[in-house]
């Protein structure tokens, strides 16, 4: 151990810079240390203080960061650090997973807010065409609307628990009409490679459009009874925003609901289409397999507003009010 220099203290001075000198000799400061309280000094230090007596900028100044740097193993440092935890307490997927919702829900409000103003218009020019007044419809079924005002504050461009307007059920009708087929198609292709793994002879029937129009018919109806009975809208409604609900206003289909809705769906089409025509005159909008149902059909965007064009809205906003 290096002593201090000694200064001319004078013969008392000497004799005590003497004593310590032999005393550090003799005794190991581990040995002190040991009988030390770190833990009570460091609660009697007043470390505010001590940062103030401290000038950081002079004492990072003196610090060599790169030979700091140079002395640090990185990799065992981040072997021992839990990435995947440290990740997960930022929030980082939270804040990823949000990110990307919004981004996504963006992208589809900015392709259907136009749709559902367009729907808005048809749905009145219709109606006036027959000498009725749509502004005096009931807005949605039972008390929907309403319960959906109060969850996401009244405004007039709000359209959630509405009755959807007929381009956007026929939007998303020609879309399930193309998952249908591309699903039919790749199962059917699906069944055929399988078959020949087993069987490298086998050939597809030439007489077999009666059974792939009945397997078609079979597949359609499975798509849409368990989109239905499970999510209560198809992939085609959940792009375009729409759900199916029960004409009193309660959001989850009872019992037979999906069954009959999708059973009776034919009888709208089969007679060039009569069925239909209450998706653009009917009060609330139903086709004839809602009303065998008793099902209706209502906008629904998930956690965000439905909503239409902002000048449309203010226009139908007036109108309303002269009514």
């Amino acid at each position: 151990m290096t002593r201090p220099e000694r200064s001319d203290k004078g013969i008392f001075g000497r004799m005590a810079s003497e004593a310590s000198d032999r005393v550090l000799d003799i005794v190991d400061p581990n040995l002190v240390l040991d009988h030390v309280d770190v833990d009570a000094l460091i609660q009697r230090i007043d470390m505010n203080g001590l940062l103030d007596r401290i000038d950081i900028n002079a004492l990072l100044g003196r610090v060599d960061i790169n030979s700091l740097m140079d002395r640090v193993d990185i990799d065992a440092l981040m072997e021992r650090v839990n990435v995947e935890a440290l990740v997960d307490r930022a929030g980082i997927p939270e804040i990823v997973a949000e990110s990307t919702s919004h981004l996504t829900g963006s992208a589809l409000d900015f392709f259907r807010r136009p749709i559902v103003g367009l729907d808005e218009i048809i749905f009145r020019a219709l109606n006036r065409l027959i000498g009725r007044e749509p502004g005096e419809f009931p807005q949605g079924p039972g008390d929907l609307p309403e319960r959906m005002d109060h969850q996401h504050g009244a405004t007039v461009a709000i359209k959630t628990g509405r009755y959807a307007g007929p381009l956007t059920r026929l939007l998303a009708f020609v879309v399930d009409t193309a998952v249908v087929t591309l699903g039919f198609t790749l199962l059917v292709a699906g069944v055929v490679f399988v078959i020949r793994l087993f069987d490298p002879e086998f050939a597809v029937p030439e007489q077999s459009g009666l059974i792939y129009s009945v397997s078609l018919v079979l597949w359609s109806f499975f798509y849409l009874w368990v989109s239905y009975a499970l999510f209560g809208k198809t992939i085609g409604k959940a792009i375009l925003g729409v759900r199916v609900v029960s004409s009193d206003g309660h959001i989850v289909l009872k019992g037979r609901q999906p069954f009959l809705r999708v059973l009776t769906y034919p009888l709208s089409f089969i007679v060039f289409g009569i069925g239909l025509l209450g998706v653009g005159f009917n009060r609330q909008r139903q086709a004839w397999h809602d009303r065998f149902a008793n099902t209706a059909v209502v906008y629904d965007w998930g956690s965000r507003a439905a909503g239409m064009p902002t000048p449309l809205a203010d226009y139908l906003a007036r109108k309303g009010a002269e009514v």
